[in-house]
């Protein structure tokens, strides 16, 4: 019986899945087995197995790549810690990368892990942008509620927990994430700062300045917001309007990528290691990097072409 590639990779495939699942019962076992020595103990199971997670997430929220993407998971609503995102992220491409290979070989390994890397990235970026999005639609309102909360002569931070209370999601757990940051002491300059870290948007931007000038030097914040809410439902028309003519040109940028990936995947797929043979020779070597650029150079020009900025 002659093995072949495909073969290889189903016993890689099976090996790997009866591994885990034989982990996953150990794992299972013992920890059932320490939760009775530790509720014996009058030890806090929760402390223990947490504690080393929340030693890495700490230390990569101190780093910039980790409060960057601390901020990104807080705006797209993911309860896990920079540090979490980053090990799953990585051993999810590491594993499909080994198991890929017999098929793809290294060029072929390595591009899908890369695509899982970046695939992990865009789909965080556009689980945080539909929440940006759904948050920037409800301003408008959250504008009026704001007005009329201060048109009756309540306070700001009254008028925000009115807010929490009467609007729905997302605006009320975001406007309740700033009230009780501002029970626990920060100020409202920083928890609005927070906020708009965590919902980047010229609109919310705009909306988080007024609100911080009138804190600091008063004004007339009700005719102020009484202008915005009726600028913010213009600039939602207009966005809607050019989201759906721009639409084609970025469904053809994402096409441009998956061309040159599908092709280098294909190309190993019919000629099994033609791509580890190309890329020891010099010439080889060129044609990958030349025409990997090309690809990045067109997808990178397509979504500059179409993000306008209004």
């Amino acid at each position: 019986m002659t093995v072949t590639p495909p073969v290889i990779a189903g016993v890689l495939l099976v090996t790997l899945v009866v591994t885990v699942l034989g982990l996953a019962a150990f794992r299972d076992s013992y920890q059932r087995e320490r939760a009775i020595r530790e509720s014996a103990a009058g030890i806090s199971q929760g402390d223990q197995v947490s504690r080393w997670r929340r030693r890495l997430n700490a230390r990569a929220r101190r780093t910039g790549w980790g409060h960057r993407l601390d901020r990104r998971l807080a705006g797209a609503t993911l309860s896990i810690g920079p540090g979490d995102f980053a090990v799953l992220v990585a051993a999810g491409a590491a594993l499909l990368a080994v198991i890929s290979h017999p098929l793809l070989g290294n060029i072929g390994s390595i591009v899908i892990a890369l695509a899982v890397v970046v695939g992990a990235s865009r789909w965080l970026d556009r689980r945080r942008r539909k929440r940006v999005e759904a948050f920037v639609a409800q301003l408008p309102d959250l504008a009026r509620v704001l007005g009329n909360a201060a048109s009756a002569g309540l306070a700001l931070r009254t008028a925000i927990d009115l807010a929490a209370r009467e609007m729905p999601e997302p605006a009320s757990v975001e406007f309740g994430e700033v009230s009780r940051q501002m029970t626990l002491g920060q100020s409202l300059d920083d928890a609005l700062e927070d906020l708009r870290e965590r919902l980047p948007s010229r609109e919310l931007a705009v909306l988080v300045q007024t609100l911080v000038i009138q804190s600091r030097a008063g004004g007339a914040l009700v005719s102020a917001l009484v202008n915005i809410a009726a600028t913010l439902e213009t600039r939602k028309e207009l966005r809607r309007e050019i989201r759906t003519s721009v639409s084609g040109a970025l469904f053809g940028g994402y096409t441009v990528v998956g061309i040159g990936v599908g092709s280098v995947l294909v190309m190993n797929l019919i000629t099994p290691g033609a791509l580890d043979q190309l890329s020891k020779t010099l010439p080889g070597q060129l044609v990958i990097a030349v025409s990997g650029v090309l690809f990045l150079i067109g997808f990178l020009l397509i979504r500059k072409i179409t993000d306008i900025e209004i």
